[in-house]
């Protein structure tokens, strides 16, 4: 036999050997043993005994109080989740963007949005979020069993981040009470309940973390929350344990800007705004504001020490509008008004958020200090819009000489918020002031959301008092003042 003969049958073997060790190791680990592979037997099965606990550690007389608040949130979820809607919107948003010659081009683009909202009257009228409805005229309501409604927009105030919808169709409707905001206190327990993401009723628990939490873009302090709320869940109910709405759920804090998600931390619009929102929409078609007509500053040291006031709350009356509810009620120039219908004064946009959600003709108690001794004053509330000072909206805007638009998709991903000046006009009394390419981002400390919004802020503050808008120039934050124009 020849050495290459060999070679080959030695590989054979040695293959084969191989082949059946792996062979017999699989079959072993299947369960056979090495007897039965060898004589061609099915292995012998293994029966393993195990027992199952049949009985809970726990009986519910050991967790009684446990078991209680089980029973009791599934009964108040049950009673609210009926009442709370799924918001579909769609509509068409002008966008404008240059072209590569750098002139301006507007084309139209399709959105769509997904939010919540409840049910507040039997009528169908439904609380939701402005910035849910916001440009888009076609709305479609998703109620808890499934059918689905259109719905028209009755009204919305953007500042306080409110819209009241109407069910277009017959009632009556499954509504939740509306609570009362200003009992709910730090640590009371709450219910979110919403559809986060479109995936339909969802429920979150959580406490109240803190109250009057203040936003430049807010005209209302909000309440701050644990309960877990994503998009998706703007616009429904914030619920205490007796199943009652002490807020709209409207926001969240997230350091993830282009992917924001719930983080711990939440904020609602106390009911008692929202339902005064709701009763002005309602009775008037538009939000109503409160009116004292008065400009104040924040205390300075040097306020503190000319006027012999040392306390911590409180802020300067700079300015009195002639013949306003507050020249009426006898406060003049460099008072200081410490308290306001009970609640102490902590800046600026505390009073004038007070002011405004003061209802119109009742009668306020202020707390002021003057000639270095206290004093109490009672005013009555005006209405905002009966003091234009015989300007009206459109002169204010023609002086103004500014031509805007708002910021693209693309400018928007940068952080480019509020309305961009595209051209100052020659007439402009801002001349000088304000440049092409300004990026207009608040007025008087609160967000410039469009151009109409702008408008509208401008036009309410200028005819009665100096206006202070905040600008984004390239690196540079600026704030310019608008003196009060007056009337010729």
């Amino acid at each position: 036999m020849n050495r290459g003969l060999r070679r080959l049958l030695l590989l054979s073997a040695v293959f084969c050997v191989t082949f059946l060790a792996v062979f017999i190791a699989r079959k072993m680990q299947g369960g056979h043993n090495l007897l039965d592979i060898l004589k061609g037997k099915a292995p012998t099965e293994h029966h393993t005994s195990f027992t199952l606990l049949e009985k809970a550690p726990l009986n519910l007389n050991d967790v009684q109080v446990m078991a209680a608040i089980n029973s009791e949130s599934a009964a108040l979820v049950k009673a609210v989740v009926p009442s709370v809607v799924s918001i579909d919107t769609a509509g068409v948003r002008q966008e404008r963007f240059r072209d590569i010659w750098g002139r301006t081009r507007v084309q139209p683009r399709t959105v769509q949005g997904q939010g919540s909202g409840v049910i507040v009257t039997e009528e169908g009228h439904v609380l939701t979020n402005h910035h849910v409805i916001q440009g888009t005229p076609r709305i479609r309501i998703t109620m808890h069993d499934g059918v689905t409604h259109s719905a028209k927009v009755i009204g919305s105030d953007p500042a306080v981040d409110i819209a009241v919808l109407k069910i277009d169709s017959k009632g009556p409707f499954a509504p939740l009470k509306m609570g009362n905001s200003d009992d709910i206190e730090v640590g009371n327990i709450v219910f979110a309940v919403g559809s986060p993401f479109g995936l339909g009723e969802t429920v979150t628990d959580g406490k109240i973390s803190a109250k009057q939490r203040t936003f430049s873009d807010s005209s209302v302090d909000l309440l701050q929350t644990s309960a877990a709320i994503n998009p998706g869940n703007s616009g429904g109910p914030l619920v205490n344990i007796l199943g009652e709405i002490v807020g709209i759920n409207s926001r969240i804090y997230s350091t993830d800007k282009k992917n924001p998600g719930f983080q711990g931390i939440s904020f609602a619009i106390p009911s008692n705004a929202a339902l005064k929102t709701m009763k002005d929409i309602l009775a008037r078609g538009r939000p109503i504001r409160g009116f004292l007509g008065m400009a104040f500053e924040e205390l300075d040291p040097y306020t503190r020490r000319e006027l012999g006031y040392q306390e911590r709350h409180g802020i300067r009356i700079v300015r009195l509008v002639p013949d306003s509810p507050a020249t009426r009620a006898g406060l003049q120039k460099d008072d200081i008004i410490i308290n306001y219908d009970g609640k102490e004064i902590r800046n600026v946009s505390h009073l004038v958020q007070l002011i405004q959600q003061s209802v119109v003709n009742s009668k306020v108690s202020l707390q002021i200090w003057r000639a270095k001794a206290k004093h109490n004053i009672k005013a009555t509330i005006g209405e905002a819009d009966n003091f234009n000072y015989h300007l009206d909206s459109d002169t204010i805007l023609k002086a103004t000489g500014l031509v805007l638009r708002e910021a693209t998709a693309s400018e928007k991903t940068k952080g480019i918020k509020g309305v961009i000046i595209e051209r100052v006009l020659t007439t402009s009394n801002l001349r000088g002031k304000l440049i092409t390419g300004d990026n207009i981002r608040s007025i008087n400390g609160r967000t410039v959301q469009n151009i109409a919004d702008f408008s509208t802020r401008l036009a309410a503050s200028a005819a009665i008092q100096d206006t202070e808008l905040e600008i984004r120039r390239g690196s540079q934050q600026l704030r310019i003042i608008i003196l009060r124009m007056k009337s010729k």
